[in-house]
């Protein structure tokens, strides 16, 4: 029996933060109800253009949509909001990340509905926060990575800042809400009470510089990382060379090459010179990386204990044999594709096995057998279909 079999959790959220929450409570067991509004649903189900064009489905939707059962459902009907009201009286958990305000404007704000259902964990994942300045304005991964300061770390006084191309703060986000909720069940189980736990993509951004943050905040300095850090071309490829934990890693590097050693020259003789002057170690070394394969400037360097790294394209790295044997991507049916690999879940329970995860659903999918869960009868049933309060 997987830890969280017998938790129901309603997911009544959009793009990354929420969905890959509510999909990772899923993979430890949880029953996900996926609660969407008609016609469109989950903005996810069609934000990716190429799945769009071709009227199939959307490869960002099945990223973040195995593990769940889904209820297309109007709000705005009143039938639509008893029908959510039933569901909560009988829930564990509810996720959302609308903006402040929104579910309040529902009725299905933590006050209203922690009256209704004390044992219910409500979680929100807010995009700046339930308060301040910021928080209705409408958030997004990049958004975040703007306003937080991370998108100008490592950039020198001056330079052009940079975004990252992955969604980071959407995934930690979401790893940060599902611990919350994993918190408060267990805390439930102690106190009979559920709990409000809340979180943000601007603070999570902001948490992930901890360390940066702290050494402005004791020394007043600014900490980069990527300054120990040299990529240098080789003979097939790219590879990722770092100076850290190493007096003289230089020194090393030649010793690697059989090379004369560098660091003889005085303007290199130790590692914080050698940052200091990186372009003067590229331009010195840079050929004799170029003589050699990756693969073997990894072997050299590492035998002389330099820490490095090929640089690899995702292709690549899907079919190399670490990631095989990690097991992190695991085989999804998907309708109309057949089995595909999908990124799983990266944290894995010993005693939990393994099993092919349920594949991403269709837009109300699971409406009629979900409302039938909660005593709904079947001429209820056709009557909200009849009416459009579920899809």
């Amino acid at each position: 029996m997987k830890p969280l079999s017998g938790i129901t959790v309603l997911e009544l959220g959009m793009v990354m933060q929420v969905p890959l929450a509510g999909q990772m409570l899923g993979d430890y067991g949880a029953d996900v109800i996926k609660i969407e509004r008609p016609p469109r649903g989950d903005i996810m189900r069609d934000l990716d253009e190429v799945g769009t064009a071709r009227e199939d489905m959307s490869c960002y939707y099945a990223a973040v949509g195995c593990n769940k059962r889904t209820l297309c459902l109007d709000l705005k009907q009143d039938e639509g909001r008893e029908v959510l009201g039933k569901l909560i009286d009988n829930a564990d958990v509810l996720i959302h990340n609308f903006r402040p305000g929104a579910m309040e404007r529902l009725g299905f704000g933590y006050e209203e509905v922690s009256k209704r259902n004390p044992r219910l964990v409500y979680a929100v994942g807010y995009a700046f926060g339930a308060k301040g300045p910021l928080s209705g304005m409408p958030g997004q991964d990049m958004l975040a990575q703007s306003l937080s300061g991370f998108a100008m770390n490592g950039v020198e006084s001056g330079g052009r800042p940079r975004l990252t191309a992955t969604p980071t703060v959407d995934y930690a986000t979401a790893a940060s809400l599902s611990q919350g909720v994993l918190a408060a069940l267990l805390g439930r189980e102690r106190t009979g009470k559920g709990d409000l736990v809340t979180t943000s993509l601007f603070d999570v951004a902001i948490a992930m510089q901890l360390l940066e943050t702290s050494s402005r905040t004791l020394y007043d300095y600014r900490t980069d990382w990527v300054q120990y850090a040299m990529i240098f071309k080789t003979q097939d490829g790219w590879i990722t060379v770092l100076t850290l934990f190493r007096d003289n890693p230089l020194q090393l590097m030649c010793k690697a090459f059989n090379e004369d050693d560098m660091s003889a020259d005085p303007l290199l003789a130790t590692a914080t010179l050698q940052r200091k002057h990186a372009s003067k170690v590229q331009e010195k070394f840079g050929p004799v990386m170029e003589r050699y394969t990756t693969d073997e400037c990894v072997k050299r360097l590492s035998k002389t204990d330099i820490l490095c790294a090929p640089v690899m394209d995702l292709d690549d790295t899907l079919k190399h044999p670490q990631t095989l044997q990690n097991d992190i991507l695991r085989e999804v049916d998907i309708p109309g594709h057949g089995s595909v690999q999908l990124v799983g879940n990266p944290v894995k329970l010993a005693g939990q096995g393994k099993e092919m995860p349920r594949p991403p659903a269709a837009l109300g999918e699971f409406s009629s057998e979900i409302l039938s869960d909660f005593g709904y009868s079947e001429d209820e049933i056709r009557d909200f279909q009849e009416r459009g309060v579920i899809t």
